[in-house]
């Protein structure tokens, strides 16, 4: 009895091995050509602010049975980066039997820049005050957008309870592979020595290499303690930036009202090659 068992378990195995075998030549016999998907260049240039349609540029698809398959192709994922700014994609598409045709392709995005760091406020604390740097720093990026929740602290020398220039070394880096990383200055002051308050326009700025820079025209207002505005220009601005030299620089402004009260802050720059 145990063999017959076993003898049906066989051909049972073997009929339906057949059958699928049968069905596949007979699908084939039905459609015996595969589509066919192919591209006018071998790299497509578009910008960061592309469109699905954009990815599409120059494709074409066709089939023996099912003719124009254009209209069908489907994009897939972009690969990391091959080099700064140009990854790979994949394309697939489907003729009526299901057979598939595949291309990948280089995709060049024109107006590429890294991802950049972001200050929400200067990196400026009252001594003694428990306080966190990395609560004010975050990151965008042209096709990511806000990489803020990726942005790591890999070291850092701060001490919060005293007086003192300091750094903290962060990176992020985007699903295209590309990191950006840098070592930002921190600074401890006395608490005195924000009891005028310096508005600047930004906390961190990026420049290109070579750009013109002027450190004054980013004091947007000086406030004393109850609010009043004094004249911003009591501010001064004491600036190492080389637009020259790629790199992490720093504007330091500085402020006294006629009553004695001081003021300071800084200004991150990085200058990019």
């Amino acid at each position: 009895m145990k063999y017959v068992k076993v003898a049906v378990i066989i051909l049972f195995i073997l009929s339906v091995g057949i059958f699928a075998a049968g069905m596949e030549k007979e699908r084939r016999a039905e459609d015996p050509t595969k589509p066919v998907l192919t591209s006018d260049r071998e790299i497509l240039e578009i910008s960061t602010s592309y469109e699905e349609a954009d990815l599409l540029q120059g494709l074409t698809a066709q089939d023996g049975k099912d003719g124009e398959l254009t209209s069908e192709i489907l994009v897939g994922e972009f690969s990391q980066f091959v080099e700064k700014g140009v990854s790979n994609l994949s394309y697939v598409v489907f003729d009526s039997s299901n057979q598939a045709a595949t291309l990948t392709r280089k995709v060049k995005f024109t107006d590429y820049e890294s991802p950049r760091l972001t200050l929400t406020e200067p990196l400026v604390f009252p001594a003694g005050k428990t306080e966190n740097a990395m609560e004010f720093i975050g990151a965008s990026d042209m096709i990511d957008a806000s990489l803020s929740a990726l942005v790591k602290q890999t070291e850092s020398t701060i001490d919060y309870k005293n007086v003192g220039d300091y750094y903290i070394h962060v990176e992020v880096t985007n699903s295209f592979g590309d990191v950006e990383e840098q070592q930002l200055p921190v600074h401890v002051i006395e608490a005195s020595h924000q009891a005028l308050e310096i508005q600047l326009s930004s906390s961190l700025v990026y420049l290109k290499q070579g750009e013109a820079f002027d450190p004054n025209s980013y004091v947007e207002a000086l406030n004393d303690t109850y609010g009043e505005a004094l004249d911003p220009a009591l501010v001064q601005a004491e600036s190492n930036v080389n637009t020259g030299q790629p790199g992490c620089y720093e504007v330091h402004y500085q402020a006294t009202s006629e009553k004695g009260q001081i003021g300071e802050t800084w200004l991150t720059v990085i200058v990019r090659g």
